[in-house]
């Protein structure tokens, strides 16, 4: 049965790397009921075989002048994730709904994650929602005054499967939300990553957080991996930007980040597209233990043979 709310809106993309797409959406499937909404540019829906009411493939038209706003993505992913940026503007800026969802188009669900979301939002009147992205607690950036001003600063959220109402968030000017979602300083504070002046955007107006994998830590914690919310899939990283590297280069990008995204994108092509990229895959105990068990028809982890 599909579940629709028109205050709902959950979306993923995979602009420049749509061969990723059929897993995630295959296991999305399996697990849940609301419907998703898919963006990408014409040639990345096209990788789509899945068949599901519930996979809603949203493309932009061309027709904008000077430049569409899908030219603008894909000029904004030659620079990292501007183009992720652009996207999530437009979209919070365009859509009439109030609660968004996102999932990050590499994941791969083994239970239903956006239940627990969905409930924290309209249920328990949190205002955003996902697992803890540390700040005091983390192991990088520690020094000097950049290093005292975030351990000030509370948790944020990460962004790979969260979800927030929008109506704590200030959309003007288009250039300022941008900078906020791709996570540039727009304070004295720094932040850490993607996302985070929004979320403490929402505490600062007084919304709450639910940081879903340890609910009971208060704002300053460690994320919780055993817990349901994080079981109920399997998070590569990276793996979107390592395919559109493999495609298109990486010039510009640090060479730390873009040789962990082809490694992690050639364990993903390795695992479920059948494809040898040349480049040694990911090393993750922790990734290789959990894909070992997976079963790619029903979208779980096998149990142990206890006989």
């Amino acid at each position: 049965m599909i579940i629709r709310n028109k205050n709902i809106f959950i979306w993923t993309e995979a602009f420049n790397c749509g061969e990723i797409l059929n897993p995630m959406l295959k296991s999305y499937v399996k697990h849940n009921k609301l419907p998703i909404h898919v963006y990408g540019t014409k040639k990345d829906l096209e990788e789509v075989s899945v068949e599901s009411e519930l996979i809603i493939l949203e493309k932009f038209s061309k027709k904008y002048i000077p430049i569409s706003i899908e030219g603008k993505i894909l000029k904004g992913y030659k620079n990292g994730h501007k183009g992720t940026a652009i996207l999530w503007a437009h979209l919070i800026k365009s859509r009439a709904e109030k609660i968004f969802i996102h999932l990050d188009s590499d994941t791969i669900f083994l239970d239903d994650a956006v239940s627990e979301l969905m409930d924290a939002i309209l249920i328990q009147g949190f205002a955003i929602a996902g697992s803890r992205r540390a700040y005091k607690n983390r192991s990088y950036r520690k020094d000097g005054k950049d290093g005292k001003l975030l351990d000030l600063r509370p948790d944020a959220i990460n962004t790979d499967c969260f979800a927030f109402n929008t109506q704590y968030i200030n959309k003007r000017p288009l250039f300022w939300l941008r900078r906020k979602i791709l996570g540039r300083r727009v304070s004295r504070l720094p932040v850490v990553d993607f996302f985070d002046p929004i979320t403490f955007e929402i505490i600062k107006k007084g919304g709450l957080v639910k940081y879903v994998d340890s609910p009971n830590d208060g704002y300053n914690s460690y994320i919780n991996n055993e817990s349901k919310f994080m079981k109920s899939r399997i998070s590569f990283a990276a793996v979107g930007s390592g395919c559109n590297f493999y495609k298109n280069g990486h010039k510009g990008i640090p060479k730390g980040y873009s040789d962990f995204a082809l490694a992690s994108y050639s364990l993903f092509a390795t695992e479920f597209l059948n494809k040898n990229i040349g480049i040694p895959p990911l090393k993750s105990e922790g990734l290789e233990t959990k894909l070992s068990k997976l079963d790619k028809e029903n979208w779980v982890l096998k149990r142990k043979n206890l006989i």
